[in-house]
């Protein structure tokens, strides 16, 4: 049975996505005609979800815009395709992270000084194919440690490497160090988000008190998908939901039992999804299990704390 359930110190929305959603909000709010996202606002179905049911358009494509306001999302763009945009008449609101805008800035910076920048991220991602974009022949991305150790020794070239702003940090520093024995002369910029960082580390923090972790978010999601497995590392048993609707109440029927259940969320997951999934659990311990949350720092509060709290 259920007795505990135990929040991670971070978890959900990061600052990144609390500004993308406040802009495309504002956005469609304030713009006459038709708001359209590029992509998904933020890799979280709900988000998306509820967007759709205001009447904000989402398309793959800016061939698929004809007129009025389009919205980059969270992920960012290759600086063609808002040229693209613009000259088809469109109005172009970026809700870029600034976190990924700073990967962007540091690629122009050193590739104007002569560099050939290494990105470790996944190729297929929208954050890397934006930052491709600002420089497609200066950059080459590596998904994996093979990927990277099988590039060239380049010993005569001017190397920088950036990182996806979710990438896992344990991952990266040993990637790091493969990096600077293969090229030495290698400039490592590392380019995780605060957000990330912090999130891993709560696991890390919460694995020792718990059997179990819930990890609260999208398949689509890359950073929620790296605190899974960081949790499966250190607990041995971690899932992946998209909603307290995926819990099952089978998982806490094993011998041992499974007692003691950690909660965290991607960095794109909206708070009300938290704490169904924590009402849902609750419910599976008939009432009984300890909700053991982490303990606020009183700070003034803003608007922007509260942006899509509930919807």
């Amino acid at each position: 049975m259920i007795r505990k359930i135990v929040i991670a110190k971070h978890h959900g929305f990061c600052m990144g996505v609390k500004r993308a959603i406040k802009i495309a909000e504002e956005t469609a709010r304030d713009r006459d005609g038709q708001v359209t996202i590029l992509n998904e606002i933020v890799h979280n179905e709900a988000v998306v979800e509820n967007f759709n049911r205001q009447g904000v358009g989402q398309v793959s494509s800016v061939d698929d815009v004809k007129q009025g306001t389009l919205i980059i999302s969270a992920h960012g763009v290759a600086p063609d395709i808002i040229e693209a945009a613009q000259s088809k008449g469109l109005e172009v609101i970026d809700a870029t992270c600034p976190l990924v805008s700073r990967i962007y800035y540091i690629i122009q910076r050193v590739v104007k000084n002569g560099y050939h920048v290494i990105h470790y991220g996944d190729p297929n991602h929208d954050e890397t194919a934006g930052i491709v974009g600002y420089a497609p022949e200066h950059i080459t991305v590596a998904a994996s440690r093979e990927e990277l150790l099988d590039l060239p020794d380049w010993p005569e070239k001017k190397l920088g490497l950036t990182v996806q702003t979710t990438a896992h940090m344990e991952e990266f520093a040993e990637i790091e160090e493969l990096a600077l024995n293969k090229w030495p002369h290698i400039q490592v910029f590392n380019t995780i988000c605060d957000a990330t960082t912090q999130r891993q580390s709560a696991i890390v923090e919460l694995a020792p008190q718990v059997d179990m972790i819930l990890v609260v978010g999208s398949q689509t999601s890359a950073n929620s998908k790296r605190l899974v497995g960081i949790s499966e590392a250190l607990c041995g048993w971690s899932e992946l939901i998209g909603s307290a609707a995926d819990i099952r109440a089978e998982w806490f029927e094993d011998d041992p039992p499974i007692e003691r259940i950690g909660i965290s969320a991607g960095a794109s997951t909206p708070d009300f999804l938290v704490e169904e999934a924590i009402a849902k659990l609750v419910e599976l311990s008939g009432g009984t299990a300890e909700v053991i949350r982490p303990e606020k720092k009183s700070r003034r509060r803003r608007a922007s704390d509260d942006a899509w709290a509930n919807f």
